[in-house]
């Protein structure tokens, strides 16, 4: 029975030694799980608290691409172009877009891209206008060795607008959203 309770009372010892120096070891701040124990690529999002992060927690490369140094704020090197067409139809009527014409604005640059673009018609002191195509690209103008307007192929460096034969306006704005010096890639799927 002696022994029984000497067996308990040294485990009871070394029981209570652990706790003690688990409880001092953090207490201390002495790390008991440390990078060494956790596999790579396995703690997410989730894992850390909110507002625990330090930003000298985060590699140079994150700080930079959190901040913006490291690149763009994501608008710049985009900037608006815009023609203006009819802008003689108060003085001369006869000086307005023609039905089913083709109105263009081009980027500053042809290594630039129309990323967006649009026309306006009402508000201009003209009639309302049909639309029949709107996309972008740069017009190859009929001349006396290819008698036929078309779009240039690959090209993506400005708006063409096409308006409706019944419905034309007097005057109307083209105007395109452009980037910067950018190689948009362009896929094409044709649809039967």
């Amino acid at each position: 029975m002696r022994t029984r309770n000497i067996l308990i009372a040294s485990l009871a010892a070394v029981i209570a030694a652990i706790a003690i120096g688990a409880s001092g070891a953090q207490a201390a701040g002495v790390d008991l799980f440390g990078s060494k124990n956790i596999q790579d690529d396995s703690v997410r999002s989730i894992d850390v608290k909110d507002g625990t992060l330090k930003v000298n927690d985060l590699r140079p490369g994150a700080v930079e691409a959190l901040s913006g140094s490291a690149g763009t704020d994501g608008i710049a090197g985009l900037y608006y172009v815009t023609a203006k067409y009819g802008t003689n139809a108060a003085n001369d009527p006869s000086a307005s877009v023609n039905e089913g014409a083709i109105a263009t604005v081009a980027c500053d640059n042809e290594a630039d891209t129309a990323i967006s673009g649009g026309v306006q018609t009402l508000g201009l002191g003209g009639q309302p206008a049909a639309v029949a195509s709107s996309f972008p690209g740069r017009m190859h103008w009929a001349d006396e060795t290819d008698p036929n307007n078309y779009p240039k192929a690959d090209r993506l460096d400005g708006w063409i607008v096409q308006f409706d034969a019944q419905r034309a306006p007097v005057k109307a704005d083209i105007w395109a959203l452009c980037a910067t010096g950018t190689d948009v890639p362009q896929t094409v799927t044709t649809i039967s």
